[in-house]
């Protein structure tokens, strides 16, 4: 998991599981294996989700990553909408 620039100000985090981006900066939803305090600000922005949690919504949305596939780009995918 990576976000823009990453020799300059951005991050990378080998082993983020069930990793979905919504934005082009990064902001994703993606498993959390180093806290269980969910529902707080906690991250870059992204939206930590339990392991669990994390698999059911990559399974659950589209665009369906194939099986020998690492990643989907392109193309158009599950809307998502957040609200405070």
């Amino acid at each position: 998991m990576a976000a823009g620039d990453i020799a300059a100000s951005g991050f990378d985090l080998p082993g983020v599981p069930w990793v979905q981006y919504i934005t082009q900066s990064g902001i994703s939803f993606h498993g959390t294996f180093w806290h269980n305090d969910f529902g707080r600000p906690r991250s870059h922005g992204c939206i930590n989700l339990s392991m669990s949690a994390a698999k059911w919504l990559y399974l659950w949305t589209m665009p369906h990553v194939a099986v020998q596939k690492e990643f989907s780009f392109g193309g158009v995918g599950t809307k998502v909408e957040i609200t405070e």
